[in-house]
């Protein structure tokens, strides 16, 4: 199948006009638009699907609370799952993904369907056989390092996290293609499909969870999970097909690309490697605290990532093409110029959502979570670690931006050392806060152990790098957003406060309705600050979702240079 026209990288170049039909007269259509459009409405669109991507998610954890609840049962779920999903995060998301696109953004400029071709069947063929090598090891070995990272488990609790683990690991090889296969079509600025396999997953284990019946209900949700693992490769199979690009049975080892995966994902294997490991002490910590501990940890964790899900990584997704292609002109061309717009917008929205989220976490973890096996006395605790979590909001979101600028310009050991100081805080302070602080503790220093790590990426940006200024406006616009968010937070606590007697007699429909409007109002409160105390990133940001809504092409980009 002939393979539709593809765009120049140049973001301004226009395709020369040719008579188009089906699909390449749609992908003419998108080339047509103003860039600022496209950008800011593809932002848009993966914020979107990442969302309901995150809402199916929500959907199947507060399923699977209601039915296991904070108990035993769903420590094993976590521990078996939490493997398989940091080698995907370390192995393919983080280190392979990052460095694989701007290989394939140099074929793409060369239109050489070929190429693409075997690059992309060689690394698919690597990473195939170094993932056999991992399961067929973990597997394996299963029975020694469970318990080395579980010790608190019972031994019912373990041999039942064993069992799962056997019918789950297997699978984390589709998870590792439908990895490959994401970063060839965001290569090729296919962001949508890529956005929403997840959601085919959650509605495969959501079902599991709602039939499954008797004393073997968790091995049906862990068959389901292994399930949806498959079902979002073979999702993504078709889309890249459609590219052109062609699967061959070729490894060669002493391929570029190969060569560039081991030159530069070393250090960045290790940088993911290290702040992974403060996940395994915190699990292991909390093994020791009680049963139901590493539960409660998971539940806080997965809504800890939703904010920065939702903006940050779909920003930092978009904008990584475009920060590749610079970084590899002369002087990295306007890798600053672009960068320092997606910056301030970052802080711009995340220091209300960390605000919010500290204000409101009750609220929000009892409309999520407080259905049948998963009770009050479980929202209590939970909503305390969601928000001492929620201090690290703010840097993570930062942080998810910034470290796709280092990959863009091939600097994978500042992240490693930043990380590295991370953890060597995080190994001294955590067990010394769970002795003291139990559970609590350990949020504690979870939430403040984002901040150190990203401190040291803006310093080497802006003083070593000089891709980055703090001059200029900067702190002005900086202490007007603190001077916003403050007002918003405000807004949010006088409506939670006034609507908590409806919240509390409420049923779900209700009580969703409250969250709903307490979101809108605040919204409203800080855009309505943000005009006062001229922001301008706030009416970017009401623009970007006006035009998002209509359909409409905004003026201008979505996220324009800073006055200076």
């Amino acid at each position: 199948m002939a393979s539709p026209k593809r765009r120049s990288l140049q973001p301004r170049r226009t395709i020369p006009s040719e008579p188009k039909t089906g699909a390449v007269a749609a992908e003419a259509s998108r080339s047509a638009a103003p860039p600022g459009f496209r950008r800011g409405r593809t932002v848009g669109v993966v914020g979107v699907l990442t969302l309901i991507v995150a809402v199916f998610g929500y959907v199947r954890e507060a399923v699977l609370a209601a039915r296991f609840g904070v108990s035993s049962t769903m420590d094993a779920y976590f521990a078996a799952v939490s493997i398989p999903t940091i080698l995907y995060l370390v192995l393919i998301a983080g280190t392979l993904s990052p460095i694989f696109i701007p290989i394939l953004l140099r074929e793409r400029a060369d239109e050489d369907h070929g190429k693409a071709s075997e690059t992309f069947s060689i690394v698919t063929n690597f990473v195939v056989v170094l993932f056999v090598a991992i399961i067929s090891l973990g597997v394996i070995a299963a029975p020694k390092w469970l318990p080395l990272l579980f010790p608190g488990f019972s031994p019912a609790t373990t041999e039942l996290a064993l069992r799962l683990t056997r019918i789950i690991f297997p699978a984390v090889l589709f998870l590792a293609l439908t990895g490959i296969l994401t970063a060839v079509l965001n290569g090729f600025h296919r962001f949508a499909l890529a956005a929403f396999a997840p959601a085919l997953s959650s509605v495969i284990v959501i079902a599991a969870a709602l039939f499954a019946r008797g004393e073997h209900a968790m091995y049906v949700v862990g068959i389901a999970t292994a399930a949806g693992f498959v079902a979002q490769f073979l999702l993504l199979v078709p889309a890249t097909a459609a590219l052109g690009i062609r699967y061959r049975p070729v490894l060669n080892l002493r391929h570029l690309a190969i060569r560039k995966l081991i030159r530069l994902g070393v250090p960045l294997l290790l940088y993911l490697a290290v702040a992974n490991a403060a996940v395994f002490l915190e699990r292991n910590l909390a093994s020791r605290i009680s049963a139901g501990a590493v539960s409660i940890l998971g539940y806080a964790m997965r809504l800890f990532t939703l904010p920065a899900g939702f903006f940050a990584a779909p920003l930092a997704i978009v904008a990584y093409p475009q920060f590749a292609h610079e970084a590899v002109r002369p002087g990295y061309g306007e890798l600053r110029e672009k960068l320092s717009p997606v910056f301030r917008l970052v802080v711009f929205l995340f220091l209300p959502i960390t605000l919010f989220t500290i204000l409101n976490a009750l609220p929000i973890i009892r409309l999520l979570y407080e259905h049948g096996r998963f009770n009050p006395v479980d929202s209590a605790m939970t909503s305390q670690v969601l928000a001492l979590y929620a201090m690290g909001i703010f840097p993570n979101a930062i942080a998810i931006v910034l470290l796709r600028c280092y990959y863009a310009i091939q600097d994978t050991v500042t992240p490693l050392w930043s990380e590295l100081v991370n953890l060597v805080f995080y190994f001294v302070a955590a067990p010394l806060m769970a002795n003291r602080f139990g559970i609590q503790g350990l949020a504690i220093i979870r939430g403040i152990s984002f901040f150190p790590g990203t401190i040291i990426l803006l310093i080497v940006l802006w003083k070593k790098r000089g891709l980055f200024k703090f001059g200029g406006d900067f702190p002005g616009f900086f202490s007007r957003s603190v001077i916003a968010t403050l007002a918003m937070g405000l807004v949010s606590w006088m409506c939670m406060h006034l609507l908590q007697p409806w919240f509390d007699s409420s049923a779900t429909l209700l009580r969703l309705g409250i969250i709903f409007l307490a979101i809108f109002i605040s919204g409203a409160a800080l855009l309505m600050a943000a005009h006062l105390l001229r922001l301008r990133e706030g009416g970017m940001i009401l623009k970007a979702a006006l035009d998002l809504v209509s359909g409409r092409p905004n003026r201008g980009p979505l996220i324009s240079p800073p006055e200076m």
